[in-house]
């Protein structure tokens, strides 16, 4: 069987979409998936799977845990030629197969980090890693799967929402700022394309765990008492929008709250003007990715041309789909 497949196995979360090449296939019906990108290795000591959102996986030997029972540690290494992305783009890969099932060839666009994307050295050498060599076999949560991934075809990271709705970006000069778990990427867009990759296209070591630092500055300011807040309850606090007092909602917190979302926003928009870009010039500047969801009301006060693109978390590997439908969609 072939499969379509797009994938962008991000340093906090994978998010995967794709399907089957069958005679009836209903594209609207396909939505996205999504897992943490955490790994926990069971040489370490055995812990059993629970819930949905983890997997317990054996590949080449080894046992491990990945997605949210992974730990809570977000992976902060600059590279993806490392075990935890392959891993989690072939669990991703295998929501989609049939168990036990043979001779499924994977065709693959995969959201790519422009550091890598610009150098053909690197590009290389991280298709190969995902790439494997021939047939790949995984057990995931007990089911054996085996699969090739036939090709792989390249996408910059926050590119998604460029074949998503082409429409937003004909004959208008758009930026796109993708607010990652570890960066941010912004895009120049004019008349649809990027014409200047080397200038126009760039990313900053800015993304939620800055954001997540910023909260906990903030939150260790309002308690007063030196002792920092740990970088959790940080989190935690900035999902809620404020912090606990003994399992009650501290008022006191919220606007601290939003002075760190401010305080990292208008970080972001001091880096993006170091690159000489103004974006108060530009037609529309779109927000995705899943830091987002935390800063609707920062971007849309500053920046009145912004538009924050809906379920800003899956943009990217959604519009990716479109693009792998429109290449290897007719493969028999």
């Amino acid at each position: 069987m072939n499969y379509v497949i797009s994938l962008d196995p991000g340093k906090d979360t994978t998010k995967v979409m794709g399907t089957a090449l069958t005679k009836d296939l209903i594209l609207e019906s396909i939505k996205p998936n999504h897992f943490l990108s955490r790994m926990y290795d069971l040489n370490n000591g055995y812990i059993d799977v629970e819930g949905n959102d983890s997997h317990k996986v054996v590949f080449n030997g080894e046992e491990f845990i990945i997605g949210k029972q992974g730990g809570e540690v977000r992976n902060f290494d600059t590279s993806k030629e490392n075990p935890l992305h392959k891993l989690c783009s072939y669990v991703a890969i295998t929501q989609y197969l049939e168990p036990e099932s043979k001779e499924n060839k994977i065709y693959v666009v995969l959201a790519c980090p422009i550091t890598v994307l610009s150098n053909e050295t690197a590009k290389q050498s991280y298709k190969d890693f995902i790439k494997g060599n021939g047939v790949i076999k995984i057990n995931v949560d007990n089911n054996n799967y085996e699969f090739e991934i036939v090709e792989i075809m390249f996408k910059a990271e926050g590119s998604g929402i460029r074949y998503l709705m082409p429409n937003l970006f004909i004959n208008k000069k758009v930026g796109v700022i993708d607010f990652g778990g570890q960066n941010m990427t912004f895009t120049l867009f004019t008349d649809g394309s990027c014409a200047n990759p080397q200038k126009d296209r760039f990313a900053e070591d800015l993304g939620a765990v800055q954001l997540i630092n910023y909260v906990s500055d903030a939150l260790t300011d309002h308690n007063k008492k030196g002792n920092r807040v740990h970088v959790k309850v940080a989190e935690e606090a900035l999902n809620r929008g404020y912090g606990l007092d003994y399992g009650k909602k501290d008022e006191s917190t919220v606007e601290y709250i939003k002075n760190a979302k401010v305080r990292f926003f208008n970080e972001a928009c001091a880096l993006i003007a170091r690159h000489a870009i103004s974006l108060r010039d530009l037609d529309t500047v779109i927000c995705v990715g899943g830091t987002t969801q935390h800063l609707d009301e920062q971007i849309t006060d500053k920046l009145p041309n912004s538009m924050i693109a809906a379920n800003s978390q899956f943009t990217n590997v959604e519009g990716l789909f479109k693009v792998a439908i429109k290449k290897y969609g007719k493969i028999n």
